[in-house]
């Protein structure tokens, strides 16, 4: 089950790293780049890190 305890372990033990094909990664971004301008655009601030 996904939870902060589990959370805190994968970032403290850096175990259960996802691997992911290049490929399938640059696929990945567009849609998240273009939700980003979008919101951007918008002068809209992105929940986050930001």
């Amino acid at each position: 089950m996904n939870g902060l305890e589990n959370l805190l372990h994968v970032l403290e033990q850096g175990d259960q790293e996802v691997l992911v094909d290049d490929a399938l990664r640059e696929r990945a971004l567009k849609p998240l780049r273009r939700m980003l301008d979008f919101t951007a655009n918008m002068n809209l601030k992105a929940a986050g890190n930001s």
